[in-house]
């Protein structure tokens, strides 16, 4: 007994099928996110986790005794706290363990920096903040995203002003 190849028009017919069939089974390729999280709640979940290691930064640093001006380090933490407070404000309530969202679990605490530190700190935050608004959906959050990231990226100038 002989057996034909499949004609072209069969092989594209299954490549259609198969197509189908993943997309019916769940395969959604871009929405990996858990689906208790939101894409905006992961935004303010990372930017939530961020905003804690900028405050830990600027901890270690004032704890060690090394910093260059205590003063404008102790102001500039304050407005990550305060940052950090409105930003949980918004998070949604949930009933049960909080979902866990970090850029690097398990990190080691953060240790003290000099200001040029401290200035690379704020810089790679700002530019967070601004990749971030482009991918939030809410307007509310997005505005609140340019906010902070308008305040950090003014941090940048004060601790480039202070180095003169």
């Amino acid at each position: 007994m002989r057996h034909q190849a499949p004609s072209r028009r069969t092989v594209l017919a299954g490549g259609v099928l198969a197509a189908a069939v993943f997309g019916v089974s769940g395969c959604r390729g871009s929405d990996w996110y858990p689906s208790e999280v939101t894409p905006d709640e992961y935004l303010l979940r990372s930017a939530i986790a961020e905003k804690e290691r900028l405050v830990a930064r600027y901890t270690a640093t004032l704890d060690s005794g090394t910093a260059e001006d205590p003063v404008l380090y102790e102001e500039l933490r304050g407005h990550h706290k305060r940052h950090l407070a409105v930003l949980r404000e918004r998070l949604p309530e949930r009933d049960g363990a909080e979902p866990e969202v970090s850029a690097s679990p398990g990190a080691p605490p953060p240790a003290a920096v000099d200001r040029a530190g401290l200035r690379v700190a704020e810089e790679t935050a700002a530019a967070n903040r601004l990749r971030q608004l482009g991918e939030a959906t809410d307007p509310a959050l997005a505005q609140l995203l340019a906010s902070v990231g308008a305040c950090e990226a003014g941090h940048v100038h004060l601790l480039s002003e202070a180095q003169s």
